[in-house]
């Protein structure tokens, strides 16, 4: 069973915990401390064991952890005690979602996620059914071309920032999308800036076809947005352009 976590008003509500890792494990396997979720987790391997309710901390985690073995992401349970991991060292995974909680205790594995949404994040009103396809004004560098491809993302993150620095001025929203052709791995945002792909973003020249929208989602707080805007002015400033070869 599920641990449960008690909120602020003191409400008790089931939570789904997710373990990102480079370790071919079924259910019933037990993760133990000692194996590192992030690089910068090292100081700290031997003591816990890391978890998280955000599957897109989990995505993150399973990138960045050392290895050359495909990243995976299971569903756990804890076995023991579990506690929210202190702020100086909660920026496990530097850039994106970090790792809420970890516990001294071994994780049970329940599962591996191995169906997957995907999003793209923008200002256009879709509805169900409507393509998506490459041929529009890029989002930030040289507003005079258009762009070959059209990106996506398997992390609600990543399509949070799509919808909050696409052009325009209506209010971002995301959709579920499927791909009608193939896609490849993004190289603006993957080894280029990280290692591996941990925002699990992609690019396609064919259409993208919305399935769904997400109307949940919450953004980014305004200083983060700001901070980012501001790099991507910067990089406009040095004339440095989205890849798109």
């Amino acid at each position: 069973m599920n641990r449960e976590i008690t909120d602020s008003v003191g409400d008790q509500q089931p939570v789904q915990f997710y373990h990102g890792a480079r370790t071919k494990l079924k259910p019933g396997d037990l993760i133990q401390p000692g194996h590192a979720t992030a690089p910068s987790q090292q100081g700290d391997m031997t003591a816990y064991v890391y978890l998280t309710p955000n599957l897109d901390a989990a995505i993150w985690a399973a990138e960045l952890v050392d290895g050359e073995a495909p990243s995976c992401v299971y569903t756990v349970e804890p076995t023991g005690q579990i506690e929210h991991v202190p702020a100086p060292t909660a920026q496990l995974a530097p850039g994106g979602p970090t790792m809420a909680y970890r516990s001294r205790q071994p994780l049970r594995v329940t599962g591996e996620v191995t169906e997957w949404r995907y999003y793209h994040g923008t200002r256009a009103d879709l509805k169900l059914g409507d393509l998506i396809e490459p041929g529009h004004r890029p989002n930030y560098g040289d507003q005079d071309r258009t762009t070959a491809y059209v990106y996506f993302t398997r992390t609600l993150d990543a399509a949070t920032w799509g919808a909050e620095l696409a052009a325009g001025g209506g209010p971002g929203r995301i959709y579920i999308v499927e791909p009608t052709g193939p896609f490849e791995n993004d190289p603006n945002l993957t080894d280029k800036r990280f290692r591996g792909n941990p925002t699990k973003s992609f690019r396609s020249r064919a259409p993208l076809r919305v399935t769904g929208e997400v109307t949940d989602w919450q953004g980014h707080a305004a200083e983060s947005i700001k901070a980012m805007k501001d790099g991507l002015e910067r990089l406009a400033q040095r004339g440095v352009e989205p890849i798109e070869d």
